[in-house]
């Protein structure tokens, strides 16, 4: 049994369910500061620094790669950060709790079957198990959705234009758009296979062979983040912000970044470690645990005071079952 694999990709979900936290203690930037700055740091500076320091010969690995793989990695990045672009934008149009269901359902879903499909001599039991977990989780998912439906009806914060049908298919279409294209930060990880090999035919470590491929998903998917949101901030005239508060925001936009890293480093050794099927059963357990705590995150921080019994008790029946979702999938790495 992979344990120490399933515990890294564990690790990588709490901290990705937790990584946002500090930015309930930015109250003086807008959301576009932020994010912006953590995006640099977190998809441009740390990912660069790490690949650096961990990947021996790293120009080389990049040199020598095949094109393949180079190419298909490049715009799983593209799309990724497209993605991630999108789903703020679905946000704004549908609210947080069914544009999340829909972009982590999706994403969860297909950033697990994409890589299945191009995999080859599956066993039986693990194609089962496999499917059986995912299932699950997106009923997690689904009930979730359902719960963060009755807090916002609950706390009169569900948006009124929900009723505007053309504007509930412009969101929702967005928000498909948004699961499809985000899945592909770990679609890149597994088309990203022949840089893997070659890293570690370089010298790397299996743990550390990842990072050649976080470097180019991240750096590539920060080009449309800070076209995105720079041009928010141009428009909103919010650039002079980062005057105000500058050094305490800038060790909590720090903060996430490095969360954030720990992230791409623990699932990225742990999917590695599973083998070629990694990416297939590691993706549904990692988004399982970040959505199971950034919930439990969320009630711990106020975030559903008030809410009532009924929408607590919906969600923590979804944790259960995206705890559920874990189980079955970590049974499913062991038939790798």
């Amino acid at each position: 049994m992979h344990l120490s694999a399933l515990l890294l990709i564990i690790a990588a979900g709490l901290m990705t369910g937790s990584f946002v936290v500090p930015m309930k203690a930015m109250p003086h930037w807008e959301f576009e500061n932020t994010w912006l700055l953590f995006c640099f740091m977190g998809m441009v500076v740390l990912p660069s620094l790490v690949a650096v320091l961990t990947v021996p010969h790293l120009g080389q690995v990049l040199l020598t790669s095949p094109t393949r793989s180079l190419i298909l990695t490049t715009l799983c990045g593209l799309g990724y950060g497209c993605g991630s672009v999108l789903f703020g934008l679905g946000v704004r149009e549908l609210g947080m709790g069914l544009t999340y269901s829909v972009v982590a359902g999706l994403s969860s879903s297909l950033g697990s079957i994409i890589p299945w499909l191009s995999a080859r001599g599956q066993s039986m039991s693990y194609n089962l198990l496999l499917w059986l977990g995912v299932l699950v989780m997106l009923g997690g998912v689904a009930i979730c959705s359902v719960a963060g439906r009755e807090r916002a009806k609950r706390l009169g914060t569900e948006p009124r234009e929900l009723g505007n049908q053309r504007k509930l298919y412009l969101g929702l279409g967005i928000c498909v758009a948004s699961g499809i294209l985000c899945c592909f930060q770990n679609v890149g990880l597994a088309y990203g296979l022949g840089i893997l090999r070659q890293a570690e035919a370089l010298g790397a470590s299996v743990r550390d062979a990842p990072n050649a491929v976080w470097l180019i998903i991240m750096n590539c998917g920060f080009v449309a983040t800070v076209l995105y949101y720079g041009r928010l901030l141009s428009k909103k005239q919010c650039w002079v912000k980062y005057r105000t508060k500058t050094f305490p925001y800038f060790c909590l936009a720090l903060l996430m970044a490095l969360m954030w890293e720990g992230v791409l480093v623990g699932y990225g050794a742990g999917a590695n470690k599973l083998g070629r099927l990694g990416p297939s059963v590691g993706w549904p357990i990692l988004m399982s645990i970040s959505i199971g705590t950034s919930n439990i995150l969320g009630a711990a921080t106020g975030e559903w005071r008030g809410s009532g019994r009924k929408a607590a008790g919906i969600m923590i029946l979804g944790i259960g079952v995206l705890l559920m979702a874990v189980v079955i999938l970590g049974w499913a790495s062991t038939k790798v």
